[in-house]
């Protein structure tokens, strides 16, 4: 994993990249499972070894993904990482321009349909674990907060959240262990 733990994204660029199904996907299985080669994402992903390639070139060109070519055995090998642990962005970190927000709008909506589909699937499994389902979390709160109260809530959960993924991280070789969607979101809103 690359030295930086957060990066903001600031160039459009950059989170038109993330927007992009198979690119999401990518990008998902190294946060997930770590680097990987080519051949290793296909197999996670079921996407094709010459579209994955391209997907990686586009993902590095906006900062997003690296080589990492410590783990390669030979130079034909070319491994791929996160070039960052948590990525953060959003329209205030990108350029005012029109574009460059009009670019924002659709890459959030795309990660939000993404995100209600992930728990739409979820709440659709077939099979039901007892032990899962007394534990997920579902929630929603309407609280009163200023803008510099909002940010304080946003970085305690950013805070907690990375305690838990460092958590994850040290206990990875636990077989009861599964891979969790967290996502949350609060903007100002009305009943």
């Amino acid at each position: 994993m690359a030295t930086d733990d957060v990066r903001t994204l600031t160039e459009a660029k950059a989170v038109t990249a993330l927007a992009n199904p198979a690119r999401s996907r990518l990008l998902d299985s190294l946060t997930a499972d770590g680097p990987a080669t080519a051949s290793v994402l296909a197999e996670r992903t079921g996407l094709a070894v010459g579209s994955i390639s391209h997907h990686m070139r586009v993902l590095a060109s906006a900062g997003l993904v690296e080589e990492a070519p410590e783990l390669a055995r030979d130079r034909r090998e070319r491994w791929w990482r996160r070039a960052a642990r948590s990525i953060t962005w959003g329209r205030s970190t990108l350029p005012p321009d029109a574009e460059s927000q009009r670019q924002a709008v659709a890459a959030e909506e795309f990660m939000l349909a993404r995100q209600v589909e992930r728990a739409r699937t979820w709440l659709e499994r077939p099979e039901q674990d007892d032990d899962w389902s007394r534990a997920e979390l579902s929630t929603d709160s309407w609280l009163r907060l200023t803008p510099g109260e909002l940010q304080e809530l946003t970085d305690e959960v950013n805070e907690l959240v990375g305690r838990w993924k460092e958590r994850g991280r040290a206990a990875a070789d636990d077989p009861r262990a599964e891979h969790v969607f967290l996502f949350a979101r609060a903007f100002p809103s009305r009943p």
